[in-house]
């Protein structure tokens, strides 16, 4: 994933902060399944930006989670760094215990 820009400016001490990696209109948010933010993604899904919604200015460390996606936020002093990775998936299903199959004999 290619370096993304960060935009916080927080009031009062704290903010919404986004992560933008693409100039492409964005089109609908999608609410995180862990942590308060939306992602917007391309239609092949691809992640394209993130809005945290309250992000302390002085020191905050918070997670946005999403089906493929995870985005890691960390603020000290004001500055904001940030980490985007893909959630790996098992490429492998788990493994079953097989039940052996004992035949009924009828009488």
């Amino acid at each position: 994933m290619k370096k993304g820009k960060v935009f916080f400016h927080p009031i009062d001490g704290c903010g919404s902060l986004t992560i933008s990696w693409s100039s492409m209109p964005k089109g609908d948010a999608v609410e995180a399944s862990k942590g308060c933010g939306v992602g917007f993604f391309s239609e092949r899904g691809d992640l394209l930006a993130v809005i945290f919604d309250e992000v302390k200015e002085s020191q905050d460390s918070q997670v946005l989670e999403f089906d493929r996606d995870l985005v890691e936020v960390n603020v000290k002093h004001g500055k904001a760094t940030y980490k985007a990775s893909r959630k790996e998936h098992n490429a492998s299903p788990t493994k079953r215990r097989s039940k052996r199959k004992i035949p009924i004999s009828k009488k």
